[in-house]
């Protein structure tokens, strides 16, 4: 999302706050003999990286919650501990929505690129590879899996990487990324997702006379005519899929990564690294955004299947849990992974416990980001040599 689109008090205080670090970062940070912000910083990350190995290291639980708002089914994400951080996923207006932020294919794309960005961060720092400027382009072209599934695949990048190491050196830096990359691990390797747990309550009916229409008055009367017009276009086959491509910019005197989505960057992503990686705390780490992603899509479907098949629901939340293992420490001697991905469904609704579950089971045959975590993806990357230069439209 935008700044000027930014809807949530959390995501303003973070911009206000990261245009005050980065003001403040050269003084704070200086340069090195070089004159380079980003160098200083990623020596500054290799310090925290060694004091983090001479440790002990535990693994991450990471939590996100989305519920889709009554009468707009906007799904409303919120992560950390306690909800701090939040965006909004939303629709366009060709699937009743209102594009106030970006969908979760689009955001998906989003968190990939700033993910890859921050690990090639890191792993520069751990193997003392100078860089004066990053940018990470991250694109992905959707196929449809089955007449009911398609989600984005074809996923690849390409690192614009402005330093003075030869070619050996880059490549290397490479070759670490793929092979220490959590998020790459993520969506190339199948992970072991259960089925999501449903607390379902029973809602009446009838709604009391007199309250303000809700969420199943925005999925009988605006979701349900959308899908049914979605489904007939999909039969058209002819119309190429749409690429989808997100950028991620490394700010040189912090590491913080904000993200660009879409050809126009209409909307954007800030990212942070963690409290003992130099993290400020002003954005959400991208790890746990990408699993925040997962559960936004999941949201979106149920929303979409319950129009599909005329369910009324009252209210929409889902839970995404996890761990992440560590990156450093002296007891680390694996990648980081994420792990014990758990999905909980929370519904009030009016249908039976009965077409509860089967709607469960239709989102979950139909969901594309529930089932490409479960499938494996192939990613292709690349670096190019030289900053990157935005060409505008």
């Amino acid at each position: 999302m935008s700044i000027a689109r930014l809807v949530s008090p959390s995501w303003a205080v973070a911009a206000g706050l990261c245009i005050v670090l980065l003001a403040a970062a050269p003084r704070a940070l200086a340069s090195d003999a070089s004159g380079s912000p980003l160098r200083a910083y990623l020596s500054a990350k290799r310090a925290a990286i060694q004091a983090l190995q001479a440790q002990d290291a535990a693994p991450t639980a990471l939590h996100g919650k989305v519920v889709a708002e009554s009468r707009s089914g906007v799904r409303r994400l919120r992560l950390g501990p306690t909800g701090e951080y939040q965006s909004i996923s939303d629709s366009g207006r060709d699937y009743a929505g209102y594009d106030l932020g970006a969908g979760s294919w689009d955001s998906l794309v989003g968190t990939l690129a700033s993910a890859v960005a921050d690990e090639y961060i890191v792993q520069a720092a751990a193997q003392n590879v100078p860089i004066d400027a990053l940018d990470v382009v991250f694109t992905s072209v959707p196929e449809r899996k089955s007449e009911t599934l398609a989600y984005p695949n074809n996923l690849s990048y390409v690192a614009y990487i402005d330093s003075p190491a030869d070619a050996a050196q880059l490549e290397s830096l490479r070759q670490a990324v793929h092979a220490q990359s959590a998020a790459i691990d993520l969506v190339t390797r199948p992970q072991q997702v259960g089925h999501a747990e449903v607390r379902y309550t029973r809602s009446p009916a009838q709604r009391e006379a007199g309250l303000p229409p809700g969420l199943r008055d925005f999925i009988t009367e605006e979701k349900r005519p959308a899908v049914l017009g979605k489904r007939a276009q999909a039969a058209d086959r002819t119309a190429p899929p749409r690429a989808l491509v997100a950028r991620a910019h490394v700010e040189p005197h912090t590491g913080l990564r904000r993200v660009f989505l879409g050809e126009d960057g209409d909307h954007q992503q800030l990212h942070d690294s963690a409290p003992d990686l130099l993290g400020y705390g002003l954005a959400p780490t991208v790890e746990e955004h990408l699993l925040g992603v997962t559960a936004t899509c999941l949201t979106h479907i149920f929303e979409v299947q319950a129009a599909t098949r005329n369910v009324l629901l009252d209210t929409l939340e889902l839970t995404v849990d996890g761990e992440l293992g560590p990156r450093f420490g002296a007891n680390v001697s694996t990648p980081a992974r994420f792990r014990n991905l758990r999905y909980t469904a929370t519904i009030a609704s009016p249908a039976s416990a009965q077409d509860i579950d089967a709607l469960r089971q239709a989102v979950e045959a139909t969901c594309p980001l529930y089932n490409l975590v479960k499938d494996a993806q192939t990613l292709d990357g690349s670096i190019v040599r030289g900053a990157f230069v935005h060409t505008p439209r």
